[in-house]
Formats: C-alpha cells, structure tokens, sequence
C-alpha cells in the first residue's frame, strides 16, 4: 500500500561570510593575473587604445652598437627595413662618416612620424652626430658639432689610503689620475712617496657639452705637498712651439731619459756575465730583460732619431734610437713596431716605439733594453740623466708672468680647503669644550 509522501522541507538559505566573500574577490584577482602573464609569454599583446598609431603620432627609440657590429646589421636588428638601411648608408657614405671606426657603445636614435621612420641620429659622441633624414626623394646625412665649453678648474684633495682613490672618490676619472702621476713621475713615486695626509691641487681645463661633462682638456699645472716634498709642475708653451712641464725655477720636469721604457714589469736579467739559456755558454749580458706580457707597449726613454727599425739576428724585431750626448738605446725581441716607428724618425720621450714580443733569440715574451755611450754598451739601471732642457732666459720673464696666476690660483684652493676643514670640525670656543 502507497502512501503519499508528505510535504517536502525546505533548507533555509545561508547568507554569505565575508571571508568567504574576500577569499572569492582573492581568486578572482589572482585569475587575472595568470591570464595576463600567460598572454605575454605567448607574445599577446593587451591593447587598451587602437593598435595602430595616427598618422601625426611621434615615437622615439633607440638602441646602443655591439661588440663585432656593423651599422647595417645595427639597424636591421631595429627593425629598420633593408630599403631605408641601403638609403642610410649610402647618404652618409657622402659625408665624412668613418664606417671603419665604429665602436661598441655608439648609439643611433630612430624617429618616426606615425609608421614612418623620419630620421635616424648617429651618436659617435657628445659632441658629434650624423643626421640622416627621408623623405620621398631618398635620403639625406649631415654631420653636426655641438659647441664646447671650456671651464679651468681647481681639483684639490687629501689623500687617503692612495692618490688614485682619492682623485676618483673626488668625481674625477682615471684620466686625470694617470696624467697627474705623469707629470710628477720623475720627483714623486707615488707606490712609495705617496701617504695619507698628503694634499693636492691640479688645475685643468673641463670640457662640456649641453652643460654635461665631455672630457678633461689641457692641464695648466699642478702640486703636490707630502711629508718631504712640495712639488710643483706648470705648462709653459713658448713662442717657439716648444712646450714642457717645468718647476718654479724654469727647471724641466722631465729627465733626459726615463728609469724604464716599461711601467709596471720586473727585472728578470740584469746587466753584466751571465749564462745564456739558448746558446748555453757564459758571456756578457749587454742589457736589463724586463718581463711582460706580449703586446705591451714599449716607450722611448729618450727624444731622439730612429736609427734602426727592423729584424737584427738574435735581437729579432730591434729598435735603436739616438739620443743627444752620445747615448743610444736599444728595445730588442719586439713583437711589433709603433706607429710612426721608421728609421729617420724622429721620437719624443714617452712615445710608444714598439711592443713586448718573443721574436729572436728568446725563451719567452720579454724585452731587451740596452744603452750605449759612444757606441759601448753601459749598465741602464746606473745611467743617471740629467734634466730636459729649461725655459730659455728670453723667455723667462713670460713664464713667470705665467706661473704667478697659477700659484695664486692654487694658493686659494688651499686657503678653501683649509676653511671647509675648519668648518667642518669645528672651532673650539674660549672656554673648551665640555
């Protein structure tokens, strides 16, 4: 027997929590952050405005060189049609444009004017550009110089833990380091004279360009106070063309003939009887071996005349130079020549006339150093040179004209220095301190 069924109850609806609420906005958020990054793994593009821009629309982009890149690939890597790439080159080819010396880092900025590109800019520095620029006839380059400023400024510090790191951590660049030590090299060795406390000034030209630093120009002079030395270094360039670094008294700053045509390198064979590890026997060394790294560049010691530039049996690739006095100097086992490095040459003191190599009779990269006096061979490390020649008396009376507004000028750097310290620590009062 059936019986009907009875009324059916009715489950009351629950309201919804509000965590139950933030946890569902929660997933929601987080669904369409998923989408969103898988559409961009796959390349989607997720456009809030028309994909395409108008046609009086301006976009700017660029892009820097790469190492081993030429200016046509640069630009068909920017996705510059092969078309403009041929017009581009074939412009510029019409100016001075050096493809030849194009270096990783040059940039190239593209504008277009809605899909078309309107002009491409080649940035070989901050003062120079080449503008190429299309239209329906072609293209057309123009090379552009921006103007430069020049600024003479006073560089001054105190040395602490080195020089170098005292000049870079004023600002300055490893340039100006370098060509400070160099002034200096023959009165300051600066990896043993050189001691916290020690201060500086160096007064040189600063080059700018749209107000932005472009490079350091021509140093006018430059001190340098230490425990024992006060050493001063100036610029004179005299009527006649010829310029030094001289000390207060006129006296070059630079000896007739460097400690070393090498910078940093080690003595691995000094002058005198030794035993001759190719030939095997014992005879005369007639020179200093210094030990370096192939392709190192070798200075002249001296100005002078290049009197041989070419193989010389066991010396391999030879330079010998004549200098004033009788003395000569010989730069053997060289992988290379310098530039300019011709018999009949003339050199100045510092050039480079050649590179470390193993030509000859060599077991190893190293160079051969040799001074003659008068023809016979000399030890190099007991030549003691005397100084470059002075400013000439008719012209003294100018340089020290000269000399009198540097030393003011850095006299007051000094006095600067002096009230910023004093500012800076503090002047005890009358009554002390507490």
């Amino acid at each position: 027997m059936m019986t009907e069924p009875g009324p059916v109850k009715q489950r009351r609806k629950l309201p919804a929590s509000p965590t139950v609420m933030v946890i569902g906005v929660l997933v929601a958020l987080a669904a369409v952050v998923l989408l969103l990054r898988w559409g961009l793994s796959r390349g989607t593009a997720f456009i809030c405005g028309p994909e395409l821009p108008c046609a009086d629309s301006v976009y700017v982009t660029g892009d820097t060189m790469q190492q081993y890149e030429v200016l046509n690939n640069m630009l068909i890597r920017m996705s510059v049609p092969r078309e403009l790439v041929n017009q581009a080159h074939d412009a510029l080819a019409k100016t001075d444009f050096d493809f030849r010396r194009l270096k990783p880092g040059d940039s190239v900025t593209l504008f277009y004017q809605g899909l078309d590109l309107a002009e491409l800019t080649y940035h070989k520095d901050m003062k120079t550009s080449y503008d190429v620029r299309f239209d329906s006839t072609g293209a057309i380059a123009a090379k552009k110089i921006k103007p430069v400023d020049t600024v003479k400024t006073v560089v001054s510090g105190t040395v602490k833990e080195s020089f170098w790191h005292s000049l870079l951590a004023l600002g300055e660049t490893p340039w100006l380091a370098v060509n400070f030590t160099d002034i200096l090299r023959y009165d300051v060795d600066f990896f043993t004279e050189s001691n916290d406390g020690d201060s500086f000034e160096i007064i040189v030209d600063k080059l700018f360009v749209d107000t932005a630093f472009y490079r350091y120009g021509r140093i006018h002079a430059v001190h340098y106070r230490g425990r024992t030395d006060n050493t001063y270094g100036f610029f004179y360039q005299d009527p006649r063309g010829h310029w030094d670094y001289y000390n207060k008294k006129g006296q070059s700053l630079r000896k007739t003939v460097l400690r070393s045509p090498l910078q940093f390198s080690k003595i691995t064979s000094h002058f005198g009887m030794r035993f001759h590890p190719i030939r095997r026997i014992r005879c005369k060394h007639n020179g200093v071996d210094y030990a370096a790294p192939s392709g190192t560049p070798v200075s002249a010691v001296a100005d002078g005349a290049v009197t041989i530039a070419r193989w010389v049996g066991g010396y391999g690739r030879l330079v010998e130079i004549k200098h004033k006095g009788g003395l000569s100097s010989r730069y053997g086992h060289l992988s290379g020549f310098g530039p300019g490095t011709r018999q009949g040459r003339r050199v100045r003191q510092g050039q480079t006339v050649g590179y470390v190599g193993s030509t000859g009779l060599s077991t190893g990269p190293h160079l051969h150093f040799e001074i003659r006096k008068k023809g016979k061979p000399v030890n190099p490390l007991k030549v003691i040179p005397p100084r470059a020649d002075p400013v000439l008396k008719k012209y003294r009376e100018e340089f020290n004209r000269l000399t009198a507004g540097y030393l003011a000028e850095i006299e007051r750097a000094i006095e600067m220095a002096r009230l910023l310290e004093v500012a800076r620590v503090g002047e005890p009062d009358s009554c002390g301190t507490d």
